[in-house]
């Protein structure tokens, strides 16, 4: 009977949906006041790892029960304590803790950048609209379609010299690529905002530095071990992938990364790009990022998993007799991103199991937003 009369409740707030996003309630901050929005909240609480169909289950009936009070008025304090009562009701009570250190980071809007670098062909589009929904995060900003703009604006400065080698010729085309995501960038760091960056025209080394210490580094040992998982050597069960998580993982987390600019190339650029270069830098070192959230993930494959997903990529179809060099190319980018993997988290991913991958990410983040809540 108790589960009808939930199933009937769940029911009638499902039926009421259209008729609660009518009632506005003023929540009072302060001196200050802002709308009460299901959505927010709901994006707090898949935030604090609460799933996200309870999440919008839970968002509903706080809304419903305000709405039945008649609390059209509520200070934040009132409206926290409905919010415990009803995670409690639904069997998140261990979850509050982690809400608490949501809600006072999104209360001081914190800017969130989280970047995921990598090889074509691996998954980072997936990966990173799958977060996005998870953390509710609305702009993703994607370094191939900022390519395709900057091509078809000026396609002449993706002109490099012929005799150049693959990565020579990569590594400008990242730091072009640099270029057309600094205003994002710059108006997520200074309004506030959540973004996710991904694209396999993004190297480390052109968006992350370490604030006031160098950069975390690794040991032989781990060395080993990611050289073996990429060449096939050895395929990493969950333990050692955990293992391997948890070393990189404490060192990163442990450290507070900026967002940086690089510095002009006077061989590459001319005076007129050399002082457009510049201003962008000044542009950059003017925001405070001492309280920005910025983390940085590096997923890598195997080389049997690289080419099982460059065979059955559907959205970039490549000819038989290419796939074996552009395995190599995408393979030796991924060579040359590991050089950088003091700047990142490293994620061996599990082709098999994506959710294992998104659950390791989604704890990380809201590892690093506790530990930077304290």
């Amino acid at each position: 009977m108790m589960q009808e009369g939930n199933e009937r409740k769940i029911s009638t707030i499902t039926k009421n949906d259209n008729v609660l996003d009518l009632v506005k309630i003023k929540v009072r901050l302060d001196e200050h006041f802002y709308i009460f929005s299901r959505f927010m909240i709901s994006r707090m609480l898949t935030l604090s790892r609460i799933k996200k169909l309870d999440a919008i289950q839970i968002a509903k009936d706080i809304k419903k029960q305000l709405i039945d009070r008649n609390s059209l008025e509520i200070n934040s304090n009132e409206l926290e304590a409905i919010i415990f009562q009803t995670m409690n009701k639904f069997g998140y009570q261990n979850n509050i803790q982690k809400y608490q250190m949501v809600s006072n980071f999104y209360r001081h809007r914190t800017p969130m950048i989280i970047i995921i670098f990598g090889a074509p062909s691996i998954g980072k589009s997936l990966l990173a609209n799958n977060l996005a929904e998870r953390l509710n995060i609305s702009n993703v900003l994607q370094t191939d379609i900022v390519e395709m703009v900057m091509r078809s604006i000026n396609p002449e400065q993706f002109n490099y010299d012929g005799n150049e080698d693959f990565i020579t010729k990569f590594k400008k085309n990242c730091r072009l690529i640099r270029r057309g995501v600094s205003t994002d960038i710059s108006k997520c760091l200074s309004e506030g905002k959540a973004v996710i960056i991904e694209g396999s025209a993004a190297m480390p080394e052109y968006y992350l530095e370490a604030i006031d210490q160098q950069d975390p580094e690794d040991d032989q040992q781990q060395l080993q071990l990611i050289a073996s998982f990429t060449q096939n050597e050895i395929k990493l069960k969950k333990p050692q992938r955990k293992d391997l998580l948890l070393f990189n993982q404490q060192k990163k987390l442990n450290t507070q990364f900026k967002i940086i600019f690089p510095q002009p190339d006077q061989d590459l650029e001319d005076d007129q790009q050399i002082q457009k270069h510049l201003k962008l830098c000044k542009d950059l070192d003017k925001i405070d990022q001492s309280h920005s959230m910025i983390l940085g993930f590096l997923p890598i494959l195997s080389r049997n998993d690289h080419l099982y997903n460059i065979e059955n990529n559907t959205s970039k179809k490549i000819p038989k007799d290419q796939i074996e060099e552009k395995l190599n190319q995408f393979q030796s980018i991924q060579n040359e991103l590991l050089k950088q993997r003091s700047k990142c988290i490293l994620l061996p991913i599990n082709l098999h199991n994506l959710e294992e991958t998104l659950d390791t990410m989604h704890d990380i983040i809201l590892q690093k937003i506790l530990d930077q809540s304290i």
